[in-house]
């Protein structure tokens, strides 16, 4: 039951930050460069321009054939493929298993079959999916078997854990994460490097950049109004600047707009309350009845000792059984159900669970579970935002929706 009233509670008053100043402290302690730019793949493309000046450096022409080389997980969605896909890297997937950890073997077997007689210094690309699979010893076999491999280590699910992987001892060359995930900022990401960096980025603003704060803007007078062309429109401005971006050809640093947004930030609650909510609702989703049949749940993120995870959540995702939900269903339209279909259910009955990964066909050519993961997955919304009631909401709008198909 959602509360509304009776006496205050007592909140906790906590030390606001700014997260650029933070990152930057921490990457300097670590002895690493960072530079904020626009957004995850303007990070990724970023880092690849300096790739590529590197090896220009090293004598690497990198016209010649095999000589730009991108291992990607085959679970990643195209912001994570198209910066090193224009700018003429050849692209090569790996195996992600079942509970989204990388296939080192399958790696492996992929690097031994590029392996040419010239010089060859593959760009793997790794990534910790929600916070439940550690890519540490990943790095490591990476290092230990290629000693010239380029790592890149995508880090937008563990964000807000920056003392966990901006270390001294990390592994990875390269780090990038997109901030703008995580808080309500028109732009924002970064990329890390264990070296300073040889390109530059772009300043100005952009056409991306703008049409997000006013569609960010728009929201949230829509939230306050609640005017639905205020909504139909935010949307779409929203997706305009989706379009715009240049598939990370041309990457542009940070807005000072959102430079000032992040510089004023109580981090503490962000975490606290991401961190309550996933454990909330990752209780109320497994002990539903028909967990591990309607859908599955990842494995729990872990715990350092009891009561504490070891990182702050980024989402929740469920896996659905439409095949189970379809033969199970007492309803024409539970029969033909799909994951789109029924995440416009749950929409309707305003719980949004968005698509996070609809990957390319070479990519699910590659992997099979990295293509069930991507065609039946839904992530739900665990941030700062909400709170117990809400998580209660989504639990309970999941499960009356199932019960009706």
């Amino acid at each position: 039951m959602y509360e509304i009233g009776s006496e205050f509670n007592l909140e906790k008053t906590t030390e606001r930050k700014d997260l650029t100043f933070e990152l930057s402290e921490v990457a300097e302690k670590a002895g690493r460069y960072i530079e904020f730019l626009r957004c995850g793949r303007d990070a990724i493309g970023f880092v690849a321009d300096d790739i590529i000046a590197r090896f220009q450096d090293d004598g690497i022409n990198p016209r010649e054939e095999g000589a730009l080389t991108a291992f990607l997980p085959a679970l990643a969605c195209d912001s994570m493929v198209l910066p090193f896909e224009v700018r003429g890297f050849k692209l090569v997937y790996y195996k992600v298993k079942e509970g989204l950890s990388i296939d080192v073997e399958d790696l492996f077997f992929e690097l031994e079959k590029e392996k040419g007689v010239g010089s060859f210094k593959p760009v793997i690309l790794i990534m910790n999916y929600f916070g439940v699979s550690d890519t540490a010893d990943a790095a490591k076999s990476i290092r230990e078997r290629c000693s010239d491999a380029v790592i890149i280590e995508d880090v937008t699910h563990i964000l807000f854990d920056d003392k966990a992987y901006l270390t001294k001892n990390a592994i990875p060359d390269y780090q990038v994460g997109s901030i703008r995930k995580w808080l309500g900022v028109p732009d924002g990401a970064f990329a890390v490097s264990k070296s300073e960096f040889l390109m530059g980025a772009l300043t100005g603003e952009t056409d991306f950049t703008a049409l997000r704060l006013e569609a960010l803007t728009e929201k949230s007078e829509y939230l306050e109004k609640g005017d639905p062309e205020l909504k139909v429109h935010f949307r779409k401005l929203l997706s305009d600047a989706e379009d715009s971006l240049s598939d990370g050809l041309d990457p542009y640093h940070m807005s000072d707009v959102s430079a000032e947004l992040l510089s004023d930030l109580d981090t503490y609650r962000m975490s606290d309350r991401r961190r309550a909510n996933y454990r909330s609702l990752y209780k109320l989703l497994s002990e539903m009845p028909l967990c591990g049949k309607a859908f599955s749940l990842l494995p729990e993120i872990p715990e350092v000792y009891e009561g504490e995870y070891k990182y702050t959540p980024f989402m929740l995702p469920i896996v659905l059984d439409i095949d189970f939900m379809r033969r199970s269903a007492i309803t024409e339209a539970g029969k033909n159900i799909t994951r789109d279909g029924f995440e416009r259910i749950l929409a309707e009955k305003g719980v949004y669970a968005p698509v996070l990964w609809p990957i390319l066909p070479d990519a699910a050519k590659a992997c099979e579970s990295s293509a069930h993961f991507s065609d039946n997955m839904l992530t739900f919304w665990i941030d700062q935002r909400y709170n117990r009631f809400d998580m209660e909401q989504i639990a309970a709008v999941l499960g009356e929706e199932l019960s009706r198909l």
